[in-house]
């Protein structure tokens, strides 16, 4: 692992540890919502359904109990799917497993648009995202 993946390994622990009131399984979607309303409008719904879906590919190994989306399913369909496998599992095996497709989706998207567009993307839908009057704004 780069120093480029630990250091957003580190942004991602950071927002799935921070503090909601939502359930578990919500808080577990609040990145993967905040990534897809600032990436959809760059590479559109099913862009972002592709890179999920092999970021599940990549994965399967690992997380076998995951459902890898798929490029034709809406986000709120692959949102609905992660939310009920995540909620299956044991909390520790689902933060793990939530974390590792986290990483492995922002190192694909990186290798995609390039790191620096990845980490500002990452700043802005992730900065955000703790006010929800704003998730849906873009800038």
């Amino acid at each position: 692992m780069d120093n480029k993946d630990e250091k957003r390994r580190q942004v991602i622990r950071a927002m799935l540890a921070q503090p909601g009131g939502a359930d578990a399984a919500d808080r577990h979607l609040l990145p993967w919502r905040s990534l897809a309303v600032h990436l959809s409008p760059l590479i559109g719904e099913m862009g972002f359904g592709a890179l999920y879906g092999r970021t599940g590919r990549l994965l399967a190994r690992q997380h076998g109990w995951l459902t890898a989306g798929t490029s034709s399913q809406t986000l709120d369909a692959l949102f609905s799917a992660l939310k009920e496998d995540l909620a299956k599992a044991e909390p520790a095996q689902a933060a793990l497993a939530n974390e590792a497709l986290l990483t492995t989706f922002t190192r694909l998207l990186s290798e995609l648009i390039g790191e620096a567009l990845t980490t500002q993307l990452i700043d802005t839908a992730w900065n955000g995202a703790q006010a929800p009057n704003n998730a849906g704004e873009q800038k």
